[in-house]
Formats: C-alpha cells, structure tokens, sequence
C-alpha cells in the first residue's frame, strides 16, 4: 500500500517527465507548446502523428511516453499552468 506522499509523487510524475523532455530539448518544447496550445480533437489528431513518426524514427520510449501524457485535458491543463510560471 502506497502513502500519501507516494501516490502525490506519483501523480506528478508524467508532468515532471514531460516538462525535462521539454527543457532538454528545444525542438520538444517548442512542438509540445504549440500542441497544447490546441483543441482536444486537434491535439490528439497532432500528437497522434507525432507519435507515430517518433515510433517509426524508434524515438526513445521514455519520450513518447512522457508525450503520450498529452491526452489527459487535465494534464495539459496542470502544464499550460506550470509552463505560464516557469517558461
């Protein structure tokens, strides 16, 4: 049984992930701005492509799955917040 401030951890997680790929990466943080900057549909239609390029390109695995986090709205909503604070 995990704590609370196990489970708090892990609730952050995918935005932490996200937000490294982003600061060490230029082209990354530029494409993920531009993206949740979107529609929902819109998003999942240009994350849905990215993806596959990256998977066809055999992109590491941790960046698309910290991409993949793009399609819960409540985690590009905590990232639109935090990327307004710190970027």
């Amino acid at each position: 049984m995990q704590t609370k401030r196990e489970e708090s951890n892990n609730k952050f997680e995918p935005l932490e992930r996200l937000i490294q790929a982003m600061k060490n990466d230029p082209l990354i943080n530029a494409e993920v701005i531009k993206i949740l900057r979107l529609s929902p549909y819109q998003r999942r239609s240009v994350l849905n492509n990215w993806l596959e390029q990256l998977e066809n390109r055999q992109a590491p695995q941790n960046l698309r799955k910290a991409l993949s986090y793009l399609f819960d709205d409540m985690i590009v909503f905590e990232l639109l917040k935090i990327i307004q604070k710190k970027f």
